[in-house]
């Protein structure tokens, strides 16, 4: 058989293959939705080759809910014909539905989103009446390249979601070398972006008053948006600006916003039908809240556009303003609880509350407190505040489940309606929690907290735990833990799963428990639930951990449904590690144990300057390291299993 005989009959055993697997509707009229959503339950790698004569693929909302799906082709065409199945409850007994032609989502809530995800090749087009996306991406690591999507979406592609109180990330997108057309609402929205590439792409005919070709947004003042790059870009006629950089949520400015960059693009003939708010060619509104966020705007060309070329609006963040010190009541001889006063105080306003040190070495007592107002000052002259259980339910999980204030001081959000709460400072108290109530010393939920020269002890679960569980957010952003003693924790000293901007530096972290037998028992255990949960800019510097039951230190990278999405810039220096990890029972033995990392190995650690000596296990154990760790001036003598294993 000859080369061309070949490739023609290869070519042939495609289509007729196709044919097979792609019949046309009884009539005549195609309807490709099942066979195509039953290829995407399969997972793996689906090829569509372009039809002859022009026809194109038809389908409804297809979900796209498997790690490692890749669907391309060769320039086929695919006509969108409405919404697909619905999957995902919602509160009201309705079902999320599949309203885009590619719905990039998890099918159950109780599953993570799915990952690593990549649609190339395609021809999408979406007619008006179909009231559709193009692309829908709720999912994490997703590639859109040399795309062409067009007719009247409702956007062409749309990554990420938020709302008013509520608002997580889209970590490590791309979107290149496409040309994307006509969104009645925007070309392009993103939202919480993280890790964000838009390059080489047309974004063009945006049709609503206002709708940008690219819309970059933060819709709650916890979504973060970080490492955003918009480069080499054609931005061309469309209703409103070419680009709107979005920061300014109406609940407050962002946390998180920097390390953004708008280069190279080129911005023609926009903002036509735009109102002055956003009549130019490129549109930055607001920005981080302590007025440290990067921009970087460079090398963009503009003509034609309505307006101005560039605009910018900005707004103030508003002031920390300190309340009056504050008495607490005589209680005379009653049974001390202090809970409905000091809940009272801090449901009423921010401020500070200052809490002066009781007579004869008294401590407060009070249930679990919810600490929920911006801008709020906890501190004191060394008063001791002991814990008399759980606090009341003010929240509920995804899943439904109630969540109580199960630390002393419980930093969130007390409604779902309301942001997570930014600016809270905790110092200058001693927090005991008695064995057997299952409680923490503090819970960080939110944004922008301090908490400094506390002294945490007695038999809490975890002294400080940290997380995004129930704030809307999904993660807790620029969390500093200093100069406190932390000790007695049943599970970890600290704990924290879902992190962006973490610093835990000059604290003394002693004698976690390990109790019951089997918990990781660490000193610090930085451990996302899910990979979807980000472990980003955590430095761990300067402190003294010892004789804890398990590891001094944990980065426990990987979940149980794979490597983090989002686990670099991470750093342990300068700390010293001492005789930990000497009980059998945690599942870990090391000074210090490195676990997993980034999905694709590319997150990096700084290791360096630490003494690490007279531990149980190796003084650093590595298992399944997807971390690019730079090392350095360690010592590591003296360790029951030698300096290192397993890196």
């Amino acid at each position: 058989m000859t080369g061309r005989t070949a490739r023609g009959f290869g070519a042939a055993a495609c289509i007729a293959a196709m044919l097979c697997v792609s019949p046309p509707a009884h009539g005549g009229v195609r309807d490709d939705t099942a066979w195509l959503q039953a290829k995407l339950e399969a997972g793996g790698s689906l090829f569509l080759p372009r039809l002859p004569n022009g026809e194109c693929y038809e389908t409804r909302g297809l979900w796209v809910s498997h790690d490692d799906t890749t669907v391309t082709s060769d320039g086929a065409c695919v006509v969108a014909l409405g919404p697909g199945e619905g999957r995902i409850p919602r509160g009201d007994g309705t079902f999320v539905r599949a309203n885009a032609v590619f719905f990039v989502d998890h099918s159950d809530v109780r599953k993570p989103l799915p990952v690593r995800i990549s649609i190339s090749g395609l021809h999408i087009t979406v007619p008006a009446a179909k009231r559709m996306h193009g692309i829908s991406v709720l999912g994490h690591e997703v590639t859109l390249a040399g795309l062409a999507i067009d007719g009247a979406p409702l956007t062409d592609v749309r990554i990420g979601v938020g709302a008013k109180g509520s608002g997580g990330m889209s970590g490590r997108v791309e979107l290149t070398d496409s040309a994307l057309s006509g969104g009645q609402r925007d070309v392009v929205s993103i939202f919480g972006a993280v890790g964000l590439r838009v390059a080489g792409n047309l974004f063009s005919g945006a049709r609503g008053a206002g709708a940008a070709g690219l819309h970059i947004r933060a819709a709650d003042r916890g979504q973060p948006t970080l490492d955003v790059h918009v480069a080499g870009n054609k931005v061309v006629g469309n209703a409103g600006p070419g680009i709107f950089l979005d920061l300014a949520p109406a609940n407050g400015l962002p946390v998180i916003a920097s390390g953004i960059e708008l280069v190279r693009n080129e911005l023609v003939g926009n903002a036509r039908k735009a109102p002055p708010d956003r009549r130019a060619g490129i549109v930055i509104a607001g920005g981080q809240n302590d007025g440290k966020g990067q921009v970087v705007f460079a090398e963009n060309l503009f003509r034609g556009n309505r307006g101005r070329a560039l605009l910018t609006r900005k707004r103030r963040a508003v002031a920390v303003v300190a309340g009056p010190r504050t008495t607490p009541p005589n209680l005379g001889g009653a049974e001390r609880d202090d809970t409905a006063w000091l809940q009272a105080r801090l449901d009423r306003s921010g401020g500070t509350i200052f809490l002066p040190k009781l007579p004869n070495d008294t401590c407060y007592a009070t249930r679990g407190l919810w600490v929920s107002h911006d801008r709020t000052t906890i501190t004191s002259d060394g008063a001791c505040i002991v814990s008399l259980g759980l606090g009341p339910v003010r929240l509920h999980s995804v899943d439904g489940d109630p969540i109580a204030a199960s630390a002393v001081f419980f930093v969130n959000r007390s409604k779902p309606s309301k942001p997570a709460p930014v600016g809270v400072t905790i110092s200058n108290l001693k927090v005991v929690v008695p064995d057997g109530q299952s409680m923490y010393g503090v819970a960080v939920f939110g944004h922008q907290i301090t908490l400094s020269h506390l002294d945490i002890g007695g038999a809490p679960k975890d002294d400080v735990t940290i997380s995004g569980r129930g704030n809307g957010n999904s993660y807790a952003g620029s969390v500093s833990i200093l100069d406190s003693t932390l000790s007695g924790a049943s599970r970890n000293a600290i704990s924290a799963t879902a992190v962006i901007g973490l610093r835990i530096e000059r604290n003394t972290i002693v004698g976690v428990r390990d109790s019951p037998p089997g918990q990781p028992a660490a000193g610090i255990d930085i451990e996302p639930d899910d990979r979807g949960q980000p472990a980003l800019d955590v430095h761990i510097v300067g402190n003294t951990i010892k004789g804890n039951a398990g590891p001094g230190v944990m980065f426990e990278l990987e979940s149980n449904d794979g490597p983090a999405v989002i686990a670099t810039n991470l750093e342990i220096s300068g700390n010293t590690i001492l005789e930990n990890a000497l009980k059998l029972s945690p599942p870990k033995r090391a000074g210090i144990v490195l676990a997993g990392g980034q999905d694709g190995g590319q997150g990096t650690l700084v290791l360096k300057d630490n003494t690490v000596r007279g531990n149980g296990g190796p003084g650093i154990l590595g298992s399944r390291l997807r971390l690019v760790v730079q090392a350095s001036g360690n010592d590591l003598g003296g360790n029951e299993g030698g300096p290192s294993r397993g890196l």
